[in-house]
């Protein structure tokens, strides 16, 4: 009788040992590929999992360092970052990664026309169409130069060409092509930078992208982004300003456009750098910029953004007369949105029906850049405004891109400096009543990855991951670029030590940064945005002190209002609630401080939100007061960027339409 051991050995005796190291290898992977499935231990939590970030009232399960103030201690002097789930369950509900505004898109589209090597031509083979082609440049910040049409393809002289075409009369194509025209190399450059380490430097901002968002919804993009490129994430970025601008300005000109009021420190109020009248009423042609001084530097420069308006004009400054910009994309944004620049189909072509939407145009521009000047130095800006803006789920459908982008890039990428960054978070909707939305609108994403060459040897990925466990601002990304720019790049990138950049107020994220503690109280952000942790305590909102604080914040709103003259123009604000009330346990100069949500009456039912102090039965609001939902065009009637959120036009029919409160 044969055993069934016996058996099996014989049967092994007409196996091969490769046949049997290989499924044995096989079988330990799939253990191991099940261990990993289902054990959150072995996941590395600085890819996707906790993030060890940022503000507001924690509860227990978000404590990550227990926040203890010695006797006499100041609760400003510490900065305490907690800990939480970018998936937490209660964010979840308005979270939809499968959101895609081009699932019904015209897949087999494929533009009429091409523009290549400064010549454009038909490429549909239909017979019965007639195609023209025009020009446009700029003119100014708001208007185009509008060729005359052209009827006969051939070649072009400009950067962005519209074309449309008809049949029987009937237009049924209308399409923006750009192009980047390379200009001679700068043959001496302001500064002399022949003993320079220079590379190229690339940002991409996608505006509203916040930490936790970006982990969520670019989940290809940064997992090529910090494993090929060694990208380090900074989770702890402060904004300094409450929406695009007053983010975007001390970037490209290190100057503040809000007050930091520190009056609860004992401290006076330091007024913005630039109030609103000059950064609006005054070209800033003569002010240094990044791009003025990249230029100096012997860079090429480039600006995209697809807004029309964009940051330095909206809704009604006067920006650059002259743009300090080689390669300035605004035409191309002019002809798709301004009345009598573009056709009815070319204003139409990219609301996503073709596949094709704004920030593909972006990309496209910046890639021809990349291309356009492989032997020039090159500082590229990209703008992306429309996709996350307005919503918490427009970025998941376009992880696509930006990670194609890096890729077919990946040459020129890897040989420069590439920032990829956030201006603030999202700033309306439901989602900020959660714990991580009311952290997210304060906290926006910021990575950076360095070039090859750089990233063994030196030690700049060691100090950058040191420093990304700190509080940041974007000061210290400005200071970053400025370091890229004009001091590592003379020290052959070898400097580790802190270095002051006069009249800057940011510390390099590339080197060491001083040993100051770094917190709120010593850095250039408004106390009502900082992220860092102090224990609260909610409290009853149908109190006498809930309906003190909340009428105090509406009288704060109208007092932003009568102090600009706009009271004829706009309601006066009424409180009808306290929504929120938070008190911070730890005493403040003897002051109790509070963080109140407050919605005012009809017709405006807004809401907003700030910080107040009691002290001796006084009530005082701290800083800027923050509108928290959205206005829509209801401030139509306002011009003023500061005043929009805190007005109700008294006219609300002043175009003969009655105004919405869905689009702002």
């Amino acid at each position: 009788m044969t055993l069934p051991c016996d058996f099996f050995l014989k049967k092994m005796q007409n196996v091969s040992w490769g046949a049997l190291a290989v499924s044995g290898c096989m079988i330990v992977y799939f253990v191991f590929l099940g261990i990993a499935s289902y054990s959150p231990s072995m996941i590395p939590e600085n890819s996707y999992g906790f993030y060890q970030a940022i503000v507001g009232n924690l509860s227990e399960k978000y404590q990550y360092v227990e926040n203890k103030l010695t006797i006499g201690e100041d609760p400003w002097d510490k900065c305490v970052l907690p800990k939480y789930d970018v998936w937490d369950e209660e964010v979840m509900p308005y979270v939809n990664p499968n959101k895609n505004p081009l699932k019904n898109c015209d897949t087999s589209f494929v533009p009429f026309t091409a523009l290549q090597n400064s010549s454009w031509k038909i490429v549909n083979t239909n017979k019965n169409l007639e195609c023209r082609a025009r020009c446009h440049t700029r003119k100014s910040d708001r208007r185009n130069h509008i060729g005359e049409w052209m009827r006969t393809p051939g070649p072009v002289d400009c950067e962005f060409l519209e074309a449309a075409c008809s049949e029987n009369n009937q237009d049924v194509y209308g399409y923006l092509h750009s192009q980047v025209i390379p200009k001679p190399p700068i043959e001496k450059p302001t500064i002399d930078i022949s003993s320079l380490m220079q590379f190229d430097v690339f940002v991409i901002l996608l505006d509203s992208l916040s930490y936790s968002q970006g982990r969520r919804a670019l989940p290809r993009t940064l997992s090529y982004f910090t494993n090929h490129m060694d990208g380090v994430i900074f989770p702890y970025v402060n904004k300094v300003g409450e929406n695009s601008r007053p983010n975007g300005i001390p970037i490209w000109f290190g100057k503040s456009l809000e007050k930091i009021d520190k009056t609860l420190l004992d401290e006076k109020v330091i007024p913005p750098d630039w109030p609103h009248k000059y950064f609006c009423k005054t070209y800033k042609d003569n002010e240094t910029s990044l791009f003025s001084e990249f230029h100096d530097y012997g860079y090429r420069t480039l600006l995209a953004e697809d807004w029309a308006d964009g940051t330095m004009n909206w809704p009604n400054c006067v920006g650059f007369e002259n743009p300090p910009i080689d390669h300035f994309m605004r035409p191309f944004q002019n002809a798709y949105e301004r009345k009598n620049h573009g056709t009815s189909l070319t204003q139409k072509h990219l609301n996503g029906k073709l596949c094709r939407e704004t920030h593909h145009t972006l990309l496209d521009y910046m890639g021809q850049f990349t291309k356009a000047y492989p032997d020039q130095r090159k500082f590229g800006w990209v703008w992306a405004i429309d996709l996350g803006h307005n919503t918490e789920n427009g970025f998941a459908h376009a992880d696509k891109d930006f990670h194609n982008y890096l890729i077919k890039h990946r040459k020129a990428l890897d040989e420069s400096f590439v920032f990829i960054l956030g201006d603030h978070g999202l700033r309306f909707g439901d989602v900020r009543k959660t714990f991580v939305g009311s952290l997210d609108v304060n906290n926006p994403f910021t990575a950076l990855s360095i070039p090859k060459v750089l990233r063994k040897t030196t030690k700049i990925l060691e100090i950058m991951t040191e420093n990304a466990k700190q509080i940041q601002s974007h000061y210290d990304t400005r200071a970053t670029i400025l370091d890229i720019m004009k001091y590592q790049s003379a020290n052959s990138f070898s400097e580790t030590m802190p270095r002051e950049i006069p009249g800057e107020k940011g510390s390099s994220y590339i080197r060491k940064q001083p040993s100051t503690p770094r917190n709120c109280r010593n850095m250039p952000v408004p106390l009502q945005y900082c992220i860092c942790q102090f224990k609260k305590s909610k409290l009853p909102r149908n109190t006498t002190t809930a309906e003190s604080i909340g009428k105090a914040l509406a009288t704060a709103v109208n007092t932003q209002i009568a102090e600009a003259n706009f009271t004829k123009m706009c309601i006066k604000m009424e409180w009808e609630k306290t929504t929120s009330l938070l008190a911070y346990d730890d005493k403040f100069k003897g002051a109790t401080l509070y963080s109140v949500t407050a919605v005012m009456k009809e017709p405006s039912n807004a809401e907003f939100k700030g910080n107040v102090k009691i002290m001796n039965g006084e009530i005082k609001v701290l800083g800027m007061v923050e509108r928290s939902n959205k206005y829509g065009k209801t401030a139509d009637c306002m011009k003023s960027e500061h005043h929009r959120p805190y007005c109700y036009c008294a006219d609300q029919n002043s175009d003969g339409k009655k105004k919405t409160k869905t689009s702002g």
